[in-house]
């Protein structure tokens, strides 16, 4: 159980490197911004199709059962964001992209912490394979998740302390695990969920936006930063499958 949450601890410290974008000069991050957004879109999809998708159909043989739990889990952040718009706070200055990121960072850390814990309880070897692993796809979405925040109203500052803020649900899924020991077919699902959750966010909220501020030298932003993101999401899964 102490392995399991310094672990945890240890994956939700990679919101940590949200601080790059509070590190920026602000010149340079506003003609960064752009590219973090679109990027952002392609991680986020990377990560549900060649990440976790993967991951629950690895670990679950009834295709229908993971197919409907990604969509379920697409289905319930629309349901999420039905309720964000119709309560916009902060004056309206914070754009719905904004806080379905955050909304989305969370559902993404719960299912780090819940792949983390069950690769520990399976073996030792396999959780420190799991942790750099998940780490090594974290590093650049948080990046580019804070500047999506940075981009969508928040002060550069308040959105690093809600990334981390978020990361508290890597040690909370992780502890979950580790208390009820919940059936690979649940991990599999739950991780189904998330994929189909990330995946609507990316392209309902953070494409959406990413489009708003392709102009000049960011026009070509959207396509350019996507296919980086996907393509560095491939590469990673390459790398673990290896």
């Amino acid at each position: 159980m102490i392995e399991i949450f310094l672990s945890s601890l240890i994956l939700g410290a990679t919101s940590l490197f949200s601080r790059v974008v509070v590190w920026m000069p602000g010149g340079i991050r506003t003609r960064w911004l752009p590219w973090l957004q679109a990027v952002a879109v392609g991680l986020l999809v990377g990560d549900s199709l060649l990440h976790l998708l993967p991951h629950a159909l690895g670990s679950h043989d009834d295709l229908s059962e993971i197919m409907l739990a990604f969509v379920v889990g697409a289905t319930f952040l629309a349901f999420v964001e039905n309720v964000v718009r119709a309560h916009r706070i902060d004056g309206g200055v914070i754009a719905p992209a904004a806080r379905m990121t955050l909304t989305s960072d969370f559902i993404h850390h719960s299912v780090d912490g819940i792949i983390l814990a069950g690769a520990f309880l399976a073996s030792r070897p396999a959780g420190y394979a799991a942790l750099a692993a998940i780490a090594i796809h974290e590093i650049p979405r948080e990046i580019a998740s804070a500047g999506v925040l940075v981009s969508n109203g928040y002060d550069p500052r308040r959105a690093f302390f809600l990334s981390l803020a978020m990361a508290i649900a890597v040690p909370a899924g992780a502890l979950a695990v580790a208390a009820t020991l919940p059936s690979e077919k649940s991990a599999a699902l739950t991780a189904a969920f998330a994929a189909g959750s990330i995946l609507y966010v990316a392209l309902a909220d953070i494409l959406p936006a990413a489009w708003l501020k392709a102009a000049g030298s960011a026009r070509w932003a959207p396509a350019i930063g996507i296919a980086t993101g996907v393509v560095s999401m491939w590469l990673l899964a390459r790398g673990e499958q290896s």
